[in-house]
C-alpha cells in the first residue's frame, strides 16, 4: 500500500515539476510541496450575511508516512468586508473582518475524506452603522476587538482527489465572543457569536 502510494503521488508530481531534486531518507515521511489559492464564503448563521474569503495561500505539503497521508501548511487570508442587514435592511452594519491562523493548518485522510483543523483569532475593525447607510462610526483600537478565543475550523472534503485542479472542503464553526471592542462589545456578541456558522473553501492548485 505504502510503495504504491507513495510512487503514485510522487510520479504525478514529478511531472508537474514540484518535487525537488533532494531526496527524503528512505525512512522519512515524503512530503510534496503544494500551493493553493484559497478562496470561499462564510454564512453567518444569527444574521444570514454572508462574508466573503481571500483570495488567500495557503503553501505548505502533502505528507506521506507509511500508510498514512496527509497536508499541512501555512494558510493567509486578505482582510473582508462584512456587511450585515438587520430589521429587513432598515438598520445596517458594516465592518472590516480578518481571519488570523494560528499556526499551520493540519489535515488527514481516511477512507478517501480530507479532514482540515486550524484555529484561528476573528478581529473586527473599521465598525460603522446606521439606519438605511451604515454612517456611524464605532470607535475601535487597531488588532483590539478580536474574540475572546480562537476560533476552531474543522472542515471536510468528502471523496478527496488530490490531483483535482481544486478542492472544495465545508465545515460548521462557533463565532466565540468579542473582546476589547468597546461598545461594540455587546453588539458583536447578539449579532455574530454563537454556533452553526458555515464555512466553504476552494483550494484551487498553483501547479499547472
Amino acid at each position: 500500500m505504502r510503495s504504491r502510494l507513495v510512487v503514485m503521488l510522487a510520479s504525478a508530481f514529478i511531472g508537474a515539476g514540484v518535487v525537488t531534486a533532494t531526496p527524503a531518507l528512505a525512512d522519512d515521511p515524503l512530503e510534496i510541496p503544494v500551493s493553493y489559492t484559497v478562496a470561499g464564503s462564510s454564512i453567518v448563521k444569527k444574521t444570514g450575511s454572508a462574508l466573503q474569503l481571500g483570495p488567500g495561500q495557503l503553501n505548505g505539503a502533502i505528507v506521506i508516512d507509511g500508510d498514512n497521508v496527509g497536508i499541512k501548511g501555512d494558510l493567509s487570508l486578505p482582510p473582508s468586508k462584512a456587511n450585515i442587514s438587520l430589521l429587513s435592511g432598515i438598520f445596517r452594519i458594516k465592518a472590516t473582518v480578518k481571519v488570523i491562523p494560528l499556526g499551520q493548518v493540519q489535515g488527514s485522510i481516511k477512507d478517501g475524506d480530507l479532514k482540515t483543523h486550524a484555529l484561528a483569532n476573528m478581529e473586527i475593525s473599521d465598525i460603522w452603522a446606521g439606519p438605511i447607510i451604515p454612517v456611524f462610526p464605532l470607535p475601535t483600537v487597531p488588532k483590539s476587538c478580536k474574540t475572546v478565543s480562537p476560533i476552531s475550523l474543522d472542515l471536510i472534503t468528502k471523496d478527496v482527489d488530490l490531483f483535482a485542479p481544486s478542492i472544495t472542503s465545508t465545515g460548521e464553526f462557533t463565532i466565540p465572543s468579542f473582546k476589547d471592542c468597546f461598545i461594540a462589545d455587546i453588539a458583536l456578541g447578539a449579532l455574530v457569536s454563537g454556533p452553526g456558522n458555515t464555512i466553504s473553501l476552494t483550494l484551487t492548485s498553483n501547479q499547472r
